[in-house]
């Protein structure tokens, strides 16, 4: 009996490794196959604008541990906890009930990959979520403050 949660163990580790890089890889998507596509699917049309939004803040206060901005996101243990549990609630609802059957016939045919691939989606449409609100989209133009873009193309004109 043991050995049985053992593996049970290991297969949740395994789980959770493989939704964590589907939600934060950004790549171009591989081709996916007829039930990860019907995950997919199912997944964008479960998810509501609020869902959205936890899975945004979700992403940020893990991205927000890594050493190179750590110190200028400065992501409470609270409001990561917080995020936490609503990506959690999110999980539950998407896989657990409102794509519950795309779920076990994505992952009875295609395998966890299925999994990586349809969050590998959901993440980019928070992700184009989060880059076309009106602040953050004025947030990366202000870059212009510091060089024009004809300036940057001068200068890749001729070399400098």
């Amino acid at each position: 009996m043991p050995a049985k949660k053992t593996q049970s163990a290991k297969s949740h580790t395994s789980f959770k490794t493989l939704l964590v890089l589907g939600l934060l890889t950004f790549s171009p998507l591989t081709i996916a196959g007829e039930y990860t596509d019907k995950l997919s699917e199912c997944l964008l049309a479960a998810t509501t604008q609020e869902d959205k939004f936890s899975l945004v803040k979700w992403m940020f206060t893990a991205m927000a541990l890594h050493p190179a901005v750590e110190e200028i996101a400065d992501v409470s243990l609270s409001a990561r906890e917080q995020a936490n549990r609503e990506m959690a609630e999110l999980l539950i609802k998407l896989l657990g009930r409102a794509c519950f059957s795309e779920t076990r016939l994505a992952l009875r045919h295609e395998g966890s990959a299925a999994l990586q691939t349809s969050f590998t989606v959901l993440g980019q449409i928070a992700a184009m979520n989060l880059f076309s609100d009106p602040n953050v989209a004025a947030g990366l133009a202000s870059i212009e403050t510091y060089i024009s873009a004809e300036d940057l193309e001068n200068r890749l004109e001729f070399g400098q």
